[in-house]
């Protein structure tokens, strides 16, 4: 890792910073609560159907309760569980970050919340996650070359489908907080390069083949290109 990626690093933190919000709260994540609130007055209302349907059919009071209980019991189970992990994204933004709805007029920035709790900044670039040999489960790592660790982000023994989503909410906010930075993207400039150098390539065999008397199809087709 360079010096100027351990300059963009910021310290681990062991409370989140006052200017920041957790992604729950924020503008993007509001359709999150609204179906958890929809969900939850949903399956009041099934419950309180299926009692009035059961007691219509002469279906004894204690056990048209027993019923519409548990399906309202396991409706809202299913619902507190989808809800939990959108609720426990580990990022937190602040006012001046894409995910909030007010037009930035500073500098965005983000924290990511760590397994020790600890919200870490994650530098300039996307991250990724590690198997922790040491600690078990993964590590949350700079996605570059050599991988520099964040720290430890999750017990978990496989990568499940919540830490995936979570990943790629973490790596949007990135991407976000950067464009509204005026960053460059490291993969648009690692492309660019690639196609600089490909260029470079083509060019500089097409100079040497200008020395060869009978041309081939292919020179010849580049050469009408020029």
């Amino acid at each position: 890792m360079n010096q100027h990626d351990t300059d963009r690093m910021g310290p681990s933190d062991t409370s989140l910073p006052p200017d920041m919000i957790p992604f729950i709260q924020t503008h993007v994540a509001q359709p999150f609560i609204n179906g958890r609130n929809a969900g939850l007055g949903g399956s009041a209302g099934l419950a309180v159907v299926l009692f009035a349907l059961l007691t219509w059919a002469s279906i004894d009071a204690l056990v048209a309760s027993a019923v519409a209980g548990l399906t309202l019991v396991v409706n809202l189970t299913a619902i507190a569980l989808r809800y939990r992990s959108h609720a426990t994204t580990p990022l937190a933004v602040n006012m001046h970050h894409p995910f909030m709805d007010d037009e930035p007029m500073g500098k965005a920035d983000l924290r990511i919340r760590l397994a020790d709790g600890t919200w870490c900044d994650p530098g300039p670039h996307r991250v990724r996650t590690v198997p922790d040999d040491l600690l078990g489960g993964f590590s949350l790592a700079q996605d570059t070359l050599d991988f520099p660790v964040l720290g430890h982000f999750s017990s978990a023994k496989e990568r499940t489908p919540t830490m995936v989503r979570h990943l790629a909410v973490i790596n949007q906010a990135i991407a976000l907080r950067d464009a509204v930075n005026d960053v460059p993207d490291p993969i648009e400039d690692a492309r660019e390069r690639e196609n600089m150098d490909t260029g470079l390539l083509e060019r500089s065999w097409l100079e040497e083949e200008e020395n060869v008397e009978i041309e081939s199809p292919l020179v010849s087709f580049f050469r009408k290109k020029e």
